[in-house]
Parts: structure tokens; C-alpha cells; sequence
């Protein structure tokens, strides 16, 4: 296993972790103002919420699979959903004011396919001891949400692909820029 898998597996591990009943609010963190905050909102030394988070990734894994292997997707009780290959210009967005863009170019090798979802994302809890920061994603496309995390320069999630409300696939992205 390669790094990349191991950091996307231990992101992704957290992440569900996170998420599978804390006793803190699931709608957002808690988070405390700093008691000497020597910066203002126009102080350009203050950067500005989610820097760190804010940028666009490209497809690095699908459940344990690289960009242009053949993958199955199949939901939790086993039954397949389709065999694709995603293309590894599929992309995530994370932008500053709290919204994504997520692109899946993705082929069932007799055409090419496009799933677009866009939405709003927030914190779902303080970051782990690794730095994992956990999140959940509001999609205004499906009306769903999913889960996610972040741990340096990636992101893992567990999306439910073909729509039926169960979460069914892992895909990790790797910081662009």
C-alpha cells in the first residue's frame, strides 16, 4: 500500500469515526474564539476561514483503485452498481466561502460520463490529533449529504454514487494547487 493510500485510508477512517455519533453538535463545530487574538478582520496577517482547506484537488484513489483502472462500485450489501473508469482530471473544489464543486469524469468503456455536484460544506468537528479535519457536505444538486476529511493536502470521502441514499464509494483527491 502506498503512502498516499494509507494517509487516504487513515483520512477517510477518521472521518467516518468522526461521524458515527458524537456527542457534540453534528451541524457544526464548537469553536471558541482565542482569548489574546492579536489580529482583526482587516489585519492582512489574519487569514481568511478555510485557507486551509480552500483549493481544487484531483482524483487520486477510488475505493482502492487508481484513476483509469476498471473499478466496481457496488452499494454495502454487495449488490454492483456498474463497472467505470474515472479519469484522473476529476476534480473537488473548496472554496473559502464554505461551498464545493465536485466533478467525476468517469466512462463504462462505451462512453464518457459527467457527474456534477455542487453544494455547501462545513466542519464537523474540532480537528483530530493528526490534523484530520472532519466535514460534512450539503449537496444543493441531490439534496443529500456526505461525509469527509481532510488531512494535509488530502481529501477523502464516502459518497453515495448511484443516488439511493446509502454512502457506497470512497474517492480520495489530492491538492492541486
Amino acid at each position: 500500500m502506498t503512502a498516499a493510500a494509507k494517509a487516504l485510508a487513515l483520512a477517510l477512517s477518521i472521518a467516518l469515526a468522526g461521524c458515527s455519533g458524537s456527542s457534540g453538535d453534528a451541524a457544526g463545530p464548537n469553536v471558541e474564539p482565542p482569548t489574546n487574538d492579536p489580529g482583526t478582520p482587516n489585519d492582512p496577517g489574519t487569514p481568511p476561514p478555510n485557507q486551509g482547506l480552500q483549493g481544487r484537488y484531483v482524483l487520486e484513489q477510488i475505493n482502492e483503485s487508481h484513476p483509469g483502472q476498471l473499478v466496481t462500485i457496488a452499494n454495502p450489501d454487495g449488490q454492483v452498481i456498474g463497472l467505470y473508469r474515472f479519469d484522473a482530471e476529476s476534480r473537488l473544489e473548496l472554496h473559502a466561502d464554505q461551498a464545493f464543486a465536485l466533478t467525476l469524469l468517469y466512462s463504462n468503456d462505451v462512453k464518457k460520463l459527467v457527474l456534477e455536484d455542487r453544494g455547501e460544506l462545513e466542519q464537523a468537528g474540532p480537528a483530530s490529533q493528526e490534523g484530520a479535519v472532519p466535514l460534512t457536505f450539503a449537496s444543493a444538486t441531490y439534496g443529500d449529504q456526505f461525509t469527509g476529511v481532510v488531512l494535509g493536502d488530502l481529501v477523502a470521502m464516502k459518497y453515495d454514487f448511484d443516488g439511493d441514499g446509502e454512502l457506497d464509494t470512497s474517492f480520495g483527491f489530492r491538492r492541486a494547487d
